[in-house]
């Protein structure tokens, strides 16, 4: 596709050649450099990937996009919560009920007053809207106070600052909630944030534009008040080798993504910041309710069966690391590292397909018992949740275990098919790849809880099912003492370890690069790197 084609008319600004700059790596917050004049009211191009149907929701592509519109009542920085939309707040002694003190000087762009009944509508709305959002423990709200307001648990929840302080739980207006169509809420929702909705064309980009009277920047931002910027586009490119080609040749000043093979480059070149995930990784997920992986043999078989380390060494070329852990990310305090546990041993993965009775071979080499082929269908979403360079490792993965007898069958999904439901069920798979990002280590909770309400829990792909795990779960994540929590997740992530309920592969990681004239481009610290362009500006060159 060329560049020209991809941002048509849209009235760019390039400030200079672009140069080498040798920047950290893995910052969260974009070095501020002193050399050049500031350039303000200019219109930063940011080329992301993904398109989400809305604006907020529960997918992290959606908390990219409400970061720039939303405030939330508190943020995370350096491992600490610090004020935001909130000043103050205290839990109760059971740990059910929070108060929160609110500002009284803030205002969404629609002229609603901030208060407590906005959050108390918030709350509302996120029980309609984000579907995992009964693991926060939330139940309802109350005003107290014109700027007092509680949110009630229905259990302690230690993590809950740390879950409100993510991009999902950002402040809409309680008027336009209640006024506007859901699709306007969807596309144009109103937020006291830096940034509001000018325009979202569908395939093509989101037009942001600053909000003149923005002074509710959280505690942690590079400043309060107003963007230095008065735009902001955001392309929606899929094709990575396009954003590369847009940021060399200064038609994107930032870009979502780097492609692995162009790593070393950007960090030659550029500015790259890179953050690692919370929840857990991308992780294989056995389905432990029907077929092969029933067996705990089979399942360490094919994690023996094939390198992983080396395949992610290989496909991502240092932008990603290997992540043996299946349960948590590497972010999480409570994070146990288990990349030590099965090493790349394709005798030791035959041996265990022997002992589970998948001794015979077919003329194709793939493992037979009783008239049943050892096939291992894997559904994952490509170009979603799985990149080309994930796709690749996939690949390598399929051609190993191979050897071993294995026939891994890779089934890519579309977004659309991926959000569906489509290739979903028990019946459909014996595998699943993917991640979940999450700021709190209760995400054992959404992973493998059999059920979420009444229902089955849809975010459990590995179709777990056993209470006494469950309940130790649940213990762990309502625990007070850091060190009991701490030995009783260990123990948690040794046994699905051991048990092979989940395995890793690699980080999730969201990286930009970002060009030389532009400074003070930041990532938040709150389990996804959700970009910061409040406190950009660009330099003149040296």
């Amino acid at each position: 596709m060329k560049i020209e084609k991809l941002f048509g008319a849209v009235a760019l600004v390039v400030v200079g050649g672009l140069t080498a700059a040798a920047c950290g790596g893995s910052s969260t917050k974009g070095a501020e450099g002193t050399s050049g004049k500031r350039i303000l009211d200019q219109t930063i191009t940011y080329a992301h990937a993904q398109e989400p149907p809305c604006l907020w929701g529960g997918w992290v592509q959606q908390a990219y996009l409400s970061r720039q519109v939303f405030d939330s009542l508190v943020s995370h920085d350096d491992g600490k919560i610090v004020p935001w939309l909130a000043t103050s707040w205290k839990t109760s002694k059971d740990g059910k009920t929070v108060t929160f003190e609110l500002r009284d000087d803030v205002t969404f762009t629609d002229g609603t007053p901030f208060d407590a009944e906005a959050v108390v509508a918030n709350n509302e709305n996120w029980a309609k809207g984000i579907g995992w959002n009964s693991f926060t423990y939330l139940t309802d709200a109350k005003a107290t106070g014109t700027h007092t307001v509680e949110l009630h648990l229905s259990q302690r929840n230690p993590e809950i600052f740390q879950e409100l302080s993510n991009g999902h739980y950002g402040i809409q207006s309680p008027t336009a909630l209640k006024t506007q169509s859901t699709e306007k809420n969807c596309h144009q929702p109103v937020g006291s944030g830096p940034w509001t909705v000018k325009e979202w064309k569908v395939g093509d980009g989101i037009t942001f534009v600053r909000n003149d009277d923005y002074n509710s920047a959280p505690e942690n931002a590079h400043h309060d008040g107003p963007a230095y910027q008065k735009q902001l586009n955001w392309k929606f490119v899929p094709d990575a080798t396009t954003r590369w080609s847009a940021l060399n040749t200064g038609e994107a000043d930032v870009i979502y993504d780097v492609p692995a093979v162009q790593w070393a480059t950007a960090n030659k070149d550029f500015q790259v910041l890179n953050f690692v995930a919370g929840g857990r990784p991308q992780v294989f997920s056995f389905n432990v309710q029907r077929g092969p992986f029933t067996d705990k043999r089979v399942r360490q078989a094919f994690l023996y069966a094939s390198d992983r380390k080396a395949i992610v060494d290989a496909v991502f070329k240092g932008s990603v690391p290997f992540e043996g852990n299946g349960a948590l990310a590497s972010w999480q305090a409570d994070y146990l590292d288990v990349n030590s546990a099965y090493p790349f041993d394709l005798t030791k993965a035959e041996k265990l397909l022997d002992e589970a009775g998948w001794s015979a071979k077919n003329k194709d080499g793939i493992r037979v018992k009783d008239g049943e082929t050892l096939t291992v269908r894997l559904p994952f979403g490509n170009g979603s949740i799985v990149t080309a360079e994930g796709s690749a490792a996939l690949q390598a993965v399929q051609d190993q275990v191979k050897a071993a007898g294995i026939d891994l069958k890779l089934i890519p999904l579309t977004q659309t098919q991926l959000f569906s439901g489509e290739q979903s069920a028990p019946t459909d798979k014996e595998l699943s790849f993917g991640y979940w990002v999450w700021g709190a280590p209760n995400i054992l909770d959404i992973t493998f809880a059999a059920k979420q309400g009444d229902a089955p829990n849809g975010n459990n792909t590995s179709f777990f099912d056993n209470p006494e795990i469950e309940a130790k779960i649940q213990a762990a994540q309502v625990e007070t003492d850091p060190a009991k929590r701490t030995q009783q997740y260990d123990a948690l992530q040794k046994w699905f370890t051991d048990e092979a309920i989940v395995g890793g592969f690699y980080d999730m990681t969201y990286n930009a690069a970002v060009s030389p004239k532009l400074k003070g481009v930041w990532q938040d610290q709150n389990s996804n790197g959700l970009l910061n362009f409040n406190d950009a500006y660009f330099v003149s060159g040296s």
